[in-house]
């Protein structure tokens, strides 16, 4: 006896992959405008006192995040929908320099940030998760095992994501919860350099273990 498992259509699911990508396309443009000054104004009164003298890993961290977080969004359109060709393997190494170079930066943003011990781990952390996710997901197609390298960028675009989280979040709590101001980072910033990224992936990774159990299984003989 067999069980028919009816698979969702793929105008279904693919008009649910529009609907997410249209969100996060949104939330990542409102990020865009609001700190495209950093790299189109290269000055002193474009840049608060506490980036000023550490431009130097502020500029490639925000355009490898840039470069990351855009090719990503089309990189999670072309291989949900299986549009694997020559596109999605030129975004893809675009994606990785991305990580690369803005990871990078964000190690020394987080190894010269004055003080503040839990502040700059979170953020080193953040740097490395980011690397460690996206290393996994070239070292599956590397190996040609398709279905851990999608659920590895998946993994690996939810860290890249974190810089817009951060943000949005950062606002949300900043209007119900007050706290003692302070000009590297207060309670909110320290909560969200760990939050920002881990939670996205604890969320994430029952959606992605769901996805992979809906896959077909190798029926044996």
């Amino acid at each position: 006896m067999s069980i028919d498992v009816t698979a969702p259509r793929p105008s279904d699911s693919h008009l649910a992959l529009i609907l997410v990508l249209a969100v996060l396309a949104g939330a990542l443009l409102w990020f865009v405008a609001l700190k495209v000054h950093y790299l189109t104004d290269y000055s002193s009164a474009s840049y608060t006192p506490y980036f000023w003298p550490r431009r130097a890993g502020l500029i490639p961290h925000l355009a490898g995040g840039a470069l990351a977080i855009t090719a990503g969004l089309v990189q999670i359109w072309l291989g949900l929908t299986h549009r694997v060709g020559r596109l999605h393997r030129a975004l893809g190494k675009l994606y990785a320099a991305g990580v690369l170079i803005g990871s990078l930066g964000g190690y020394y943003l987080a190894l010269t940030i004055p003080g503040h011990l839990p502040y700059a781990g979170g953020l080193f952390t953040l740097a490395l998760a980011w690397q460690i996710t996206t290393a996994m997901a070239l070292y599956s197609i590397r190996t040609h095992r398709i279905e851990q390298h999608r659920a590895w960028m998946l993994r690996s675009y939810t860290v890249t994501f974190a810089f817009v989280t951060y943000r949005l979040v950062s606002i949300w709590l900043r209007r119900w919860v007050l706290v003692a101001d302070d000009p590297v980072a207060d309670d909110i910033d320290t909560l969200l350099a760990w939050a920002c990224w881990s939670v996205p992936l604890l969320l994430a990774e029952p959606l992605i273990q769901l996805r992979a159990m809906r896959l077909p299984q190798p029926t044996s003989r």
